[in-house]
């Protein structure tokens, strides 16, 4: 059978291994602790590397070695406090943009635009060269690669259930602009954000912290995965995502997750909104590295 979804490429390794290095970089100066910590990546990724696994789950294993190695601390719990008050910041700045939109679909467009750019504050992807200090919103460039805009406006523009799989912290502020959108739509938005760390996602202290949380109808959490893992994902929202008339699935691990469930027909209109950091995503969607992305498929 042909596999679905995103498998991992030989490239991924080395990604997914740095970015644990990374993370003990963070949590310890003691080299020979790093040295057990990833002693232990070493060995779950010999075991489960393979054509037949995705990045995201991958991800998620290393993330849980290295968080329960060091007692449950979080690696980006200072890096995700800064990106969310530099998004404070900018946050007008994206607000703004998007009232000036001269009809309701190009003012959702502008929202979309809005929270795919967030979707560039991540850290530790390798080869991808960011840095919070830089960070700018760059609204003079418009570009959606591929733009799945209208499409998506069509299926919310007249309210319904709405699901909002958030990915970053700082990302999840300017994030607000959209919901807004969509809350002027009349839709029910429930956003879902991780129950535990994982990488620089958003958590409930996120959702704090943003303000986002007072403009949506729900919030529900996840647990620790990278991405929507449907294995691991609580039953209640599994079963209400085909009701939902669009489901917005912010950043690259939703999109590693969720393509996963390609080919079982469960009726799920997903939006991927992300910038393509690494080239195996790039790839997939058939888009250049670091283009931005409105991708609506049906799962």
């Amino acid at each position: 059978m042909e596999a679905v979804g995103l498998k991992v490429a030989a490239e991924c390794l080395p990604c997914l291994f740095e970015r644990g290095y990374r993370e003990t970089t963070y949590l310890t100066k003691n080299e020979k602790l790093r040295i057990e910590a990833l002693r232990k990546v070493l060995e779950m990724m010999a075991e489960e590397f393979s054509w037949e696994a995705y990045p995201a789950k991958l991800g998620t294993l290393r993330d849980r070695i290295i968080k329960d190695f060091f007692g449950g601390r979080d690696p980006y719990a200072e890096m995700k406090k800064r990106s969310n008050r530099l998004a404070l910041k900018l946050l007008p700045e994206a607000e703004s943009f998007v009232s000036k939109a001269e009809s309701p679909y190009e003012k959702f467009r502008r929202a979309c635009l809005v929270a795919a750019r967030a979707n560039a504050l991540e850290f530790d992807v390798k080869g991808y060269g960011f840095h919070l200090e830089d960070f700018k919103l760059s609204l003079g460039s418009r570009a959606l690669t591929p733009d799945h805009t209208r499409k998506a406006y069509r299926l919310v523009k007249n309210g319904g259930l709405v699901f909002y799989l958030a990915d970053n912290a700082g990302e999840i502020v300017l994030d607000r602009v959209l919901v807004e959108v969509l809350k002027e739509f009349k839709a029910e938005v429930v956003l879902v954000v991780k129950g535990g760390p994982v990488l620089n996602d958003a958590t409930m202290e996120d959702v704090k912290a943003s303000g986002i949380g007072e403009i949506v109808d729900r919030v529900e959490t996840i647990g620790d995965t990278v991405g929507f893992i449907w294995d691991e994902a609580p039953p209640h929202l599994k079963s209400r995502l085909p009701e939902a008339k669009l489901t917005v699935a912010k950043g690259m691990g939703n999109y590693e997750a969720l393509t996963e469930l390609e080919g079982g027909n469960l009726g799920i209109n997903v939006f991927f909104l992300l910038r393509a950091k690494c080239n195996p995503i790039a790839r997939s969607i058939k888009i250049e590295r670091g283009a931005l992305a409105a991708l609506l498929k049906t799962l």
